[in-house]
């Protein structure tokens, strides 16, 4: 018989977890980076890792994504690429890109 009720079958995110790894908490991150731009953003220091993190972190989730078959797995690295290429946008500087993030 077909049960309602299977031990391991319930795989829903507590509250808590849900709220911390929701899109409003990361984008937050990527706001404090944007945010901070402009005190640090004249120097190579900052500049650099932004653009090596934010094009690693796009191409690694953008390749992930074409070989996902579950829509779920499709919109969670669809979602961390876009972020990547937010990052990326931060990092580059110029007055487009930050228009564009």
């Amino acid at each position: 018989p077909f049960h309602f009720w299977l031990p391991g079958a319930m795989k829903a995110p507590t509250p808590v977890s849900t709220y911390l790894h929701s899109a409003t908490m990361v984008k937050a991150g990527v706001y404090l980076l944007a945010r901070f731009t402009h005190v640090l953003g004249n120097h190579d220091y900052w500049n650099i890792p932004l653009i090596v993190i934010g094009g690693i972190t796009m191409l690694y989730a953008a390749i992930h994504a074409i070989f996902r078959l579950d829509l779920k797995g499709i919109l969670a690295y669809s979602t961390i690429a876009a972020l990547g290429v937010l990052v990326f946008l931060i990092g580059l500087r110029t007055e487009d890109a930050l228009l564009a993030a």
